[in-house]
């Protein structure tokens, strides 16, 4: 298991992203559920969501967005409903809390 982020990290924009060894990136994201990981891959092209660090969402904070091509994602299961990867979905990555500490399990 890999810690990828405390809850709080969430707050300033309402996601994370991380980079594991080997260079995977995983985005982690708040949602009102609680928090949400995904592959930071966009289902069209594989290009990472995010142009600047941790800005992945849209200002209601419902949706990330491909920075590339401005695909949109749900951020409670990573559905894609705008954009050229329509109906698609971002890889979820499993994960657990442990206290305040986001685990990939």
């Amino acid at each position: 298991m890999t810690a990828l982020c405390r809850l709080a990290d969430l707050e300033p924009t309402g996601a994370k992203g991380v980079t594991l060894e080997g260079g995977r990136e995983i985005v982690v994201v708040a949602t009102a559920d609680g928090p949400r990981a995904y592959l930071n891959a966009c289902p069209h092209t594989g290009v990472t969501l995010e142009t600047f660090p941790d800005r992945f969402l849209n200002a209601g904070r419902s949706e990330l967005i491909c920075s590339m091509h401005g695909a949109r994602f749900l951020v409670g299961d990573g559905l894609c409903v705008s954009g050229p990867c329509l109906g698609r979905s971002l890889a979820r990555v499993a994960i657990v809390l442990d206290g305040d500490a986001v685990i990939e399990a």
